[in-house]
């Protein structure tokens, strides 16, 4: 009987997945698990079934409790119709020719076979997947070249690690994450996933449609060898002994693969205090690393953290995140054009978080990403407070063709010494920066920050971005009414607005549009604009 039709089988893979779990919490009352002995004996598979009810880790006592229910149904311990109370097998320990022992069932036999097929799974560095009507279930370790087609939904079931070889994704495919799982592409891997503007790649919940919600589970996370200004850099989410969380070296131009018309959705879990996932997470990707016309929505911490590395991000929308909707660390020195970041009223902190690094504010090389034509978005919110940008720790970045319009906070706030002497030494620039409706009365563009507040070094920031050429205050953007719309928003500016006036050339080369001579990511007037088709916002 074949693994999709099998209800044992499936049982025979959730108490393989009981023993992964167990064994990669690494405590506990059980530190290991006799996977055999967990077939065969059915007092041992009571008692390990019983402890996992009562485990500390949420995966290990939701196996537990779909395993309960199996043995209850009878499923497992082989219970005969009729019969009230399961029988209690004999062990079964090898025996030889002439033994009179009692056999192991027929269903052993047939689980014998599985396990063997598990442990060549193993032998070989190869994840374990099972395939259920449409659905394939993925676990563990994938090593080699791997394709994913648009023929079925790919399920993730924990930390599913690509750790050598190139994991395909086909445009129109859906992976869909369980709770306490993530993609994590480690550095001698990559990923291609290269949907269209008719066939996105989706990565999403795998919670029903209507129940589902950020940190469902933990998101995509692409990790390489280029420059990071941490030592021994190790990706948040991943356990500090683990090398497959690993990332940074010297390979510049390194790439992390392709990600391209893709959305992910619901992602972000805690995985203890102060440690999360994000929607997308980029360590030490390099500029060879392809982001594009990605979504990331409703993400539970930040939408994309970037650490260090040189990627760059074109016709990016983040949406509802729960934190900050783009975050950059350790040195990143990556280049943008046309970003959205909406921000909802009920969640989300500041639309840019920077920092160059906490430890060591002047760390090479210095967190510089070049910018145009992005849309900070938000409602206003009367109960969150949200700040367009805070920059701090040393970073530096150049900002061009920007408008920051309806923050409940402040327009932005430089925070440290070391960010002062940024902006004083060119390291940090804003050139054809619009800000409109900003502050609890929507004309206060920034904070006081005197006396205790003062987190700058005495920098007045009204004072000085207010004398700064090119930026621009209280100027209406005449955006559409429907720009922070959760359900279907319009990010069009109308043909009549002045973004479309005072913008700065952006830079030839091949990665910039050189004819985006307008402030914000969208061209006003546009019939017709990047984020058509491909893009979805589901509230749950």
């Amino acid at each position: 009987m074949s693994a999709e039709s099998s209800p044992r089988a499936r049982l025979v893979e959730l108490l393989w997945q009981l023993k992964q779990n167990y064994d990669r919490e690494g405590g506990g009352r059980l530190r290991f698990i006799h996977f055999n002995t967990l077939l065969n004996d059915s007092e041992y598979r009571a008692e390990v079934i019983e402890q996992a009810l009562t485990s500390d880790n949420p995966r290990i006592r939701d196996l537990g409790r779909q395993l309960k229910t199996a043995n209850r149904q009878g499923v497992l311990l082989g219970r005969q119709p009729g019969q009230t109370t399961p029988p209690r097998p004999a062990p079964t320990p090898a025996t030889t020719m002439g033994s009179d022992r009692p056999r192991p069932w027929p269903w052993l036999a047939a689980a014998a076979v599985v396990v063997a097929l598990i442990a060549a799974a193993v032998l070989l560095y190869r994840p374990l997947m099972v395939m259920v009507a449409g659905e394939q279930v993925v676990s563990g370790t994938l090593n080699g070249d791997q394709h994913w087609g648009a023929d079925r939904t790919w399920i993730l079931d924990g930390i599913v690690y690509v750790e050598s070889g190139r994991l395909t994704i086909d445009a129109g495919a859906r992976v869909e994450g369980r709770p306490g799982s993530a993609l994590v592409v480690t550095r001698a891997a990559s990923l291609h996933a290269a949907g269209r503007a008719d066939a996105p790649v989706v990565f999403t919940s795998n919670q029903a449609d209507g129940t589902r919600q950020a940190g469902d589970w933990g998101g995509v996370v692409l990790l390489g060898d280029a420059p990071v200004n941490q030592l021994d850099a190790q990706i948040e989410g991943v356990p500090d002994n683990d090398p497959r969380g690993a990332f940074g070296g010297d390979n510049a131009n390194g790439s992390c693969g392709v990600l391209e018309y893709a959305r992910i959705e619901f992602a972000g879990f805690e995985v203890y205090a102060n440690n999360e996932l994000n929607g997308l997470t980029l360590g030490g990707c390099g500029s060879g690393t392809i982001v594009r016309h990605v979504q990331v929505h409703r993400a539970l911490d930040d939408g994309i953290e970037l650490f260090g590395g040189t990627a760059d991000l074109r016709h990016i929308l983040i949406t509802g995140a729960g934190d900050d909707s783009l975050d950059w660390d350790w040195g990143w020195r990556g280049r943008v054009q046309f970003l959205i970041a909406q921000q909802y009223s009920s969640d989300g902190d500041n639309a840019f978080e920077a920092d160059n690094n906490g430890d060591r504010h002047d760390a090479r090389p210095r967190s510089e990403p070049v910018m145009y034509n992005v849309s900070l978005i938000s409602p206003r919110s009367h109960g969150q407070h949200q700040r367009a940008m805070t920059l701090r720790e040393g970073t530096g970045g150049h900002f061009h063709n920007l408008v920051i319009s309806g923050f409940s906070g402040e327009t932005l706030d430089i925070q440290d010494a070391s960010t002062v002497v940024n902006l004083n030494d060119g390291t940090l620039t804003f050139d054809a920066v619009l800000v409109h409706n900003v502050g609890a009365r929507g004309v206060t563009w920034f904070e006081d920050e005197s006396e205790s507040g003062d987190d700058d070094a005495g920098l007045d920031e009204h004072r000085y971005f207010q004398a700064l050429p090119g930026m621009r205050f209280g100027e209406d953007p005449l955006s559409s009414r429907n720009a922070v719309d959760l359900a279907r928003p319009d990010y069009t500016p109308g043909s009549a607005s002045p973004l479309k006036n005072g913008a700065a050339t952006p830079p030839q080369g091949e990665f910039w549009d050189e004819t985006a001579l307008y402030l914000g990511a969208v061209r006003p007037g546009a019939a017709r604009v990047w984020t058509d088709g491909w893009t979805d916002f589901p509230l749950n």
